[in-house]
């Protein structure tokens, strides 16, 4: 909730300016704007402030257009969706197991480009040995070749030297590794006994899929 009300607050914040730009350009004061959206002058300072609390995706894309600008409103997949106590007692299961020299940062943003402003997040990453290992926990897979595809994007853009899938220990997921050998190929399943000593070692596991 807070990671995505700083995003909201950021977007706004972009999207004022841009407004006062448009209008500057245009050679427009605030008065002569407020009146073609039919807003009164203060509530379009606020707007421009990006203090307005009551903007609407539709109101926006009326001054995007009266300042000759085309707004563009969409999601796309994050970090995934927010996650929940038994998700995070899970994760904590393992990355706890991990000892010097190896340390464990969450919820790691990958990096953006000047193409894209990145939103995604490896749940985990273990750095050490001048190694990084990126960690994933899904906890109910519903549809596996959404989600097999969802972290083949994320290795692509931001390649780990070495990838943990972690899945939940759920009759639903049994079932769907059980029927899906190809799925995950690139990913060994190991046990979990295995991961963890390695962890413990301090050292890295080799990229696996594991159930726990």
């Amino acid at each position: 909730m807070v990671r995505g009300t700083r995003r909201g607050e950021r977007a706004y914040r972009e999207l004022a300016e841009e407004f006062r730009h448009g209008r500057l350009a245009a050679g427009w004061s605030q008065d002569r704007v407020a009146a073609l959206i039919g807003v009164s002058r203060s509530h379009y300072i606020e707007i421009e402030a990006a203090r307005a609390t009551n903007l609407s995706i539709v109101q926006a894309a009326r001054i995007a257009a009266v300042l000759g600008l085309d707004l563009s409103v969409r999601a796309y997949p994050g970090s995934g969706p927010l996650r929940d106590a038994a998700h995070t007692a899970r994760l904590e299961s393992v990355l706890r197991r991990a000892m010097p020299p190896l340390r464990v940062q969450r919820e790691v943003p990958l990096p953006s480009t000047s193409e894209r402003s990145e939103q995604r997040a490896w749940d985990a990453v273990v750095l050490g040995h001048g190694r990084r290992t990126a960690i994933e926990l899904e906890m109910r897979i519903t549809d596996a070749q959404a989600v097999e595809r969802r972290l083949q994007l994320k290795r692509r853009d931001d390649p780990p030297d070495r990838f943990i899938l972690l899945v939940a220990e759920t009759k639903s997921n049994r079932r769907l590794l059980a029927a899906n050998a190809t799925l995950f190929s690139d990913l060994p399943r190991r046990g979990l006994r295995a991961v963890i000593a390695v962890l413990e070692a301090g050292e890295h596991p080799a990229s696996c899929l594991v159930v726990l």
